[in-house]
């Protein structure tokens, strides 16, 4: 078992990566590199979501027998957002890993209308997690 600021440490570690890979993605962008923007962003959302189920659940991982979708929707839920949002982020967390990181960054597919808004909401992924974490109450 680490101890609380051992998994503080790493939840601060995981959210400035995922700003930097944020940050990183939208130069792809204006650099008209979309396959690189969407692995970074694919990055992005995937270590916000390590961060925010670190201080929630006290994992970067499921439990054995659990889907990512039930991992992710567990951690917001536990963050204190409601089923139907938590279900709704979830179902973002899978899309941008089979769209972005799968569909674009490995099949070298990209269509703007369906890959630029996941892109787009990806900031405001990464902003809703580090309002749950500065939120999220100190544990002894």
């Amino acid at each position: 078992m680490s101890s609380q600021s051992e998994r503080d440490a790493r939840v601060r570690e995981h959210m400035e990566m995922a700003e930097q890979y944020l940050a990183r993605a939208f130069e792809h962008l204006e650099k008209k590199d979309p396959y690189d923007a969407a692995e970074k962003i694919w990055a992005a959302v995937r270590h916000a979501t390590i961060a925010l189920a670190e201080k929630y659940l006290g994992t970067a991982s499921p439990p054995e027998g659990w889907t990512w979708r039930r991992f992710v929707k567990e951690a917001f839920t536990k963050a204190g957002l409601s089923e139907r949002e938590a279900e709704e982020l979830a179902a973002y967390f899978i899309e941008v890993r089979s769209k972005l990181h799968g569909d674009c960054f490995y099949g070298l597919f990209y269509e703007e209308s369906e890959h630029k808004p996941l892109m787009d909401r990806a900031k405001q992924y990464i902003e809703l997690v580090n309002r749950l974490l500065e939120k999220a109450p100190q544990l002894s």
